[in-house]
């Protein structure tokens, strides 16, 4: 399989291959930044199929389809188009066999049609395939501010480097969130103006990041009834199952790191600098490992990413999980 090295998780790479009319046959995407997947999506069906054509733009979910299924569509002559596109979502829950159903088909795609295989895990099988192209779409810690700038200048905006430490600092890494709350800042500010750090303590919604930090810390102190009532509090305040649930992964990931510079004994100052968190902020992230071992962690981790597939593919209500989680988590 061909590969490709990322800057920003890959997806300028992609968008450039795609404006240069550059459409594969048969694409590999990985990582989790599912806000960047979507947009390069939605660049590779405007430049294949054009705004209006749905007709051909067919999306299969790995969980709940065969290999068959997958093929017959990538086989089948587009309707009223020279392109179409399938997209295969959650690619890792197709099974080996389901998956080696399309080896034959990799090897010898259909010119008239692209398949987009994303796996959400994040790792990907090995496939044979000269035409496949693998792109990666996660990104480095210090790439996230660079997007969060790009972000505010498609608005007609700036964000001083602080404003945009800030602003992670308070919703975390995933960047449909930071997305979202950089609209809104531009709601508060005018074209042209500079987002600062005053902007975002007053205009993010404090409140909620107030009582994620509650949750997690009912969580440290494995106190069911605390959490249980500041998840309420959250639900109350119309906050997305999924939102809360990338902010508890992405402050255990900031644990995991901190443990492991600690326990070298790296000095406080490059640990801060290392997690771009301020003296203050490293103080209570701090108290938190001593409470958990590595075992700890892994174990909570697995159970983070455990819900995350559930609530991303389940029908059942997504609350349900998310307190199923906090009783295993206080555990």
């Amino acid at each position: 399989m061909n590969g490709k090295k990322s800057s920003k998780s890959g997806y300028d790479e992609f968008i450039k291959d795609v404006a240069n009319g550059n459409i594969n046959p048969v694409y590999i995407f990985t990582g989790d930044q599912s806000h960047l997947i979507d947009k390069a999506l939605n660049e590779l069906k405007i430049k294949a199929l054009g705004t209006q054509d749905e007709m051909n733009y067919i999306v299969f979910h790995g969980e709940a389809t065969s290999g068959e299924e997958i093929l017959e569509d990538a086989s089948t002559a587009p309707m009223f188009s020279s392109k179409k596109i399938v997209v295969v979502r959650n690619a890792d829950k197709l099974k080996a066999k389901e998956l080696s159903k399309l080896e034959p088909y990799f090897e010898s795609p259909s010119p008239s049609a692209s398949i987009v295989l994303i796996f959400s895990d994040g790792k990907a099988p090995k496939i044979k395939s000269k035409e496949a192209q693998k792109f990666n779409f996660t990104i480095g810690k210090d790439n996230t501010a660079s997007l969060v700038r790009d972000e505010a200048q498609k608005l007609g905006l700036t964000i001083s480097p602080g404003a945009a430490q800030t602003l992670i600092s308070l919703v975390g890494e995933d960047l449909k969130e930071l997305h979202n709350e950089v609209i809104k800042l531009s709601l508060y500010r005018s074209e042209g103006k500079t987002i600062e750090i005053e902007d975002i303590e007053k205009h993010t919604r404090k409140a909620k990041f107030g009582d994620v930090f509650a949750l997690i810390n009912a969580i440290s102190k494995k106190n069911k009834r605390e959490a249980q009532k500041a998840l309420l509090d959250l639900e109350k305040q119309g906050e997305e199952p999924l939102s809360v649930l990338s902010r508890l992964i992405w402050r255990f990931r900031l644990i995991w790191k901190a443990k492991e510079l600690t326990d070298r004994n790296t000095p406080k100052a490059d640990i801060t600098k290392e997690l771009k968190m301020s003296p203050g902020a490293f103080y209570y992230l701090s108290q938190d490992l001593k409470k958990y071992s590595y075992q700890d962690i892994n174990r909570i981790m697995k159970l983070l990413l455990e819900c995350d597939k559930k609530l991303k593919m389940s029908y059942i209500p997504r609350n349900f999980h998310l307190t199923k989680l906090l009783t295993d988590l206080c555990n």
